[in-house]
Protein backbone atom coordinates (compact mmCIF):
# COMPACT_ATOMS: atom_id res chain seq x y z
CA UNK A 1 0.00 0.00 0.00
CA UNK A 2 2.62 2.18 0.80
CA UNK A 3 4.90 1.70 -2.70
CA UNK A 4 1.43 2.45 -4.45
CA UNK A 5 1.18 5.98 -2.44
CA UNK A 6 4.95 6.80 -3.11
CA UNK A 7 4.48 5.61 -7.11
CA UNK A 8 1.18 7.68 -7.19
CA UNK A 9 2.79 11.11 -5.55
CA UNK A 10 5.50 10.80 -7.78
CA UNK A 11 3.06 10.18 -11.43
CA UNK A 12 1.02 13.49 -9.90
CA UNK A 13 4.71 15.48 -9.25
CA UNK A 14 5.25 14.52 -13.39
CA UNK A 15 1.99 14.96 -14.75
CA UNK A 16 2.41 18.65 -12.44
CA UNK A 17 5.23 19.88 -14.05
CA UNK A 18 5.19 19.02 -17.95
CA UNK A 19 8.38 20.96 -17.65
CA UNK A 20 10.36 18.07 -16.71
CA UNK A 21 9.47 16.21 -19.80
CA UNK A 22 11.95 15.35 -22.76
CA UNK A 23 11.53 17.99 -25.07
CA UNK A 24 12.58 21.81 -23.06
CA UNK A 25 15.32 21.89 -24.62
CA UNK A 26 14.01 22.53 -28.25
CA UNK A 27 11.95 25.29 -26.02
CA UNK A 28 14.83 27.07 -24.40
CA UNK A 29 17.06 27.46 -27.44
CA UNK A 30 13.53 28.62 -29.44
CA UNK A 31 13.64 31.44 -27.10
CA UNK A 32 17.08 31.94 -26.87
CA UNK A 33 16.93 32.74 -30.86
CA UNK A 34 14.03 34.66 -30.37
CA UNK A 35 14.74 37.01 -27.45
CA UNK A 36 17.83 36.64 -26.17
CA UNK A 37 19.01 37.24 -29.82
CA UNK A 38 17.92 40.66 -29.37
CA UNK A 39 19.91 41.67 -26.57
CA UNK A 40 22.77 39.38 -25.97
CA UNK A 41 24.81 41.59 -28.89
CA UNK A 42 23.56 44.92 -27.15
CA UNK A 43 26.74 47.74 -25.99
CA UNK A 44 25.51 47.61 -22.45
CA UNK A 45 26.43 44.30 -22.13
CA UNK A 46 29.61 43.79 -24.67
CA UNK A 47 30.91 47.14 -23.39
CA UNK A 48 30.38 46.08 -19.80
CA UNK A 49 32.55 42.70 -20.55
CA UNK A 50 34.88 43.94 -22.42
CA UNK A 51 35.94 46.82 -19.94
CA UNK A 52 35.94 44.42 -17.09
CA UNK A 53 38.18 41.89 -19.35
CA UNK A 54 40.58 45.48 -19.50
CA UNK A 55 40.65 46.07 -15.71
CA UNK A 56 41.35 42.28 -14.80
CA UNK A 57 43.98 42.13 -17.23
CA UNK A 58 46.81 39.82 -15.83
CA UNK A 59 45.08 39.23 -12.82
CA UNK A 60 46.35 35.85 -11.38
CA UNK A 61 44.52 32.97 -9.83
CA UNK A 62 45.61 34.03 -6.50
CA UNK A 63 43.39 37.66 -7.11
CA UNK A 64 40.68 35.82 -8.88
CA UNK A 65 40.54 33.41 -5.66
CA UNK A 66 40.69 36.29 -3.06
CA UNK A 67 37.71 37.92 -4.87
CA UNK A 68 35.90 35.04 -4.55
CA UNK A 69 36.46 34.54 -1.09
CA UNK A 70 35.67 38.05 -0.65
CA UNK A 71 32.32 37.76 -2.57
CA UNK A 72 30.90 35.05 -0.36
CA UNK A 73 32.22 35.94 2.70
CA UNK A 74 30.25 39.29 1.56
CA UNK A 75 27.34 37.76 0.78
CA UNK A 76 27.13 35.73 4.25
CA UNK A 77 27.18 39.26 6.15
CA UNK A 78 24.45 40.12 3.68
CA UNK A 79 26.05 42.51 1.77
CA UNK A 80 29.50 44.42 1.35
CA UNK A 81 31.70 46.74 -1.22
CA UNK A 82 32.88 43.85 -3.67
CA UNK A 83 28.45 42.74 -3.94
CA UNK A 84 27.59 46.38 -3.82
CA UNK A 85 29.81 47.20 -6.68
CA UNK A 86 28.82 44.85 -8.70
CA UNK A 87 25.35 44.35 -7.88
CA UNK A 88 24.90 48.26 -8.30
CA UNK A 89 26.89 48.70 -11.41
CA UNK A 90 25.30 50.06 -15.03
CA UNK A 91 25.18 46.19 -16.84
CA UNK A 92 23.43 44.89 -13.10
CA UNK A 93 21.00 47.55 -13.32
CA UNK A 94 20.22 46.78 -17.40
CA UNK A 95 19.92 43.07 -16.46
CA UNK A 96 17.41 43.59 -14.09
CA UNK A 97 15.34 45.65 -16.94
CA UNK A 98 15.80 42.65 -19.36
CA UNK A 99 14.51 40.16 -16.59
CA UNK A 100 11.91 42.69 -16.11
CA UNK A 101 11.04 42.69 -19.26
CA UNK A 102 10.71 39.41 -19.96
CA UNK A 103 7.47 39.12 -18.51
CA UNK A 104 8.29 36.06 -15.52
CA UNK A 105 10.49 33.90 -18.39
CA UNK A 106 14.06 35.09 -17.21
CA UNK A 107 14.32 33.97 -13.46
CA UNK A 108 18.14 35.27 -13.35
CA UNK A 109 21.18 36.34 -15.50
CA UNK A 110 24.59 36.79 -14.43
CA UNK A 111 27.49 37.54 -16.86
CA UNK A 112 31.03 36.76 -16.87
CA UNK A 113 34.37 37.95 -18.17
CA UNK A 114 37.30 35.94 -20.02
CA UNK A 115 38.56 34.33 -16.74
CA UNK A 116 35.40 33.59 -15.37
CA UNK A 117 34.28 36.70 -12.50
CA UNK A 118 31.05 37.95 -12.42
CA UNK A 119 30.40 40.96 -14.35
CA UNK A 120 26.67 41.55 -13.76
CA UNK A 121 23.67 39.67 -12.53
CA UNK A 122 19.96 40.40 -11.30
CA UNK A 123 19.79 38.35 -8.06
CA UNK A 124 23.26 37.64 -6.79
CA UNK A 125 24.94 34.11 -7.20
CA UNK A 126 26.65 32.56 -3.85
CA UNK A 127 29.84 32.80 -5.58
CA UNK A 128 31.87 35.54 -7.91
CA UNK A 129 34.36 33.21 -10.02
CA UNK A 130 32.17 30.82 -12.35
CA UNK A 131 35.14 29.89 -14.65
CA UNK A 132 35.45 26.46 -13.12
CA UNK A 133 31.69 25.77 -13.40
CA UNK A 134 30.31 23.73 -17.09
CA UNK A 135 28.36 27.37 -17.78
CA UNK A 136 31.67 29.61 -18.52
CA UNK A 137 33.62 26.64 -19.48
CA UNK A 138 31.48 24.83 -22.23
CA UNK A 139 30.80 27.93 -23.67
CA UNK A 140 33.26 30.46 -23.05
CA UNK A 141 36.25 27.93 -23.88
CA UNK A 142 34.53 26.02 -26.82
CA UNK A 143 33.66 28.64 -29.23
CA UNK A 144 31.75 32.34 -30.35
CA UNK A 145 28.49 30.39 -30.81
CA UNK A 146 28.54 27.92 -28.25
CA UNK A 147 25.47 26.83 -26.04
CA UNK A 148 24.63 24.78 -23.07
CA UNK A 149 21.03 24.50 -22.01
CA UNK A 150 20.84 22.79 -18.61
CA UNK A 151 18.32 20.09 -17.30
CA UNK A 152 15.28 21.37 -15.33
CA UNK A 153 15.01 21.87 -12.17
CA UNK A 154 12.66 23.52 -9.55
CA UNK A 155 13.51 26.44 -7.50
CA UNK A 156 11.08 27.86 -5.23
CA UNK A 157 8.00 26.10 -7.42
CA UNK A 158 9.07 27.48 -10.67
CA UNK A 159 10.77 24.44 -13.12
CA UNK A 160 14.31 26.76 -14.04
CA UNK A 161 16.56 25.91 -16.80
CA UNK A 162 20.00 27.56 -17.08
CA UNK A 163 20.84 28.04 -20.46
CA UNK A 164 24.52 29.50 -20.84
CA UNK A 165 25.92 31.50 -24.19
CA UNK A 166 29.37 32.67 -25.23
CA UNK A 167 29.43 36.70 -25.11
CA UNK A 168 30.92 37.70 -28.19
CA UNK A 169 31.83 40.40 -30.44
CA UNK A 170 29.68 40.61 -33.98
CA UNK A 171 33.06 39.44 -35.56
CA UNK A 172 33.38 36.51 -33.28
CA UNK A 173 35.87 37.44 -31.13
CA UNK A 174 34.61 35.72 -27.30
CA UNK A 175 34.48 38.09 -24.53
CA UNK A 176 33.01 36.11 -21.61
CA UNK A 177 29.59 34.51 -21.33
CA UNK A 178 25.77 34.49 -19.85
CA UNK A 179 23.87 32.61 -18.10
CA UNK A 180 20.24 32.80 -18.19
CA UNK A 181 17.52 31.04 -16.10
CA UNK A 182 14.49 30.47 -17.72
CA UNK A 183 11.08 29.43 -16.29
CA UNK A 184 10.25 26.52 -18.71
CA UNK A 185 6.50 26.69 -17.30
CA UNK A 186 6.53 30.01 -19.36
CA UNK A 187 7.47 29.20 -22.68
CA UNK A 188 5.53 28.55 -25.17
Amino acid sequence: MKKLAIAAAFAAVAMATPALADGHEAKVQAYLDSEVSKWIFSDELIDAVAQQNIDHYGITEAEIDRLDQRWRKERSLGGGSLVSSIMGNELSAWLRGVKAASGGVITEIFVMDNVGLNVGQTNGTGDLMQGDEAKWQKTYQVGAKAVLIDGVEEDGGVNVSQASLTVARDNGFRLGAVTIGINVDALK
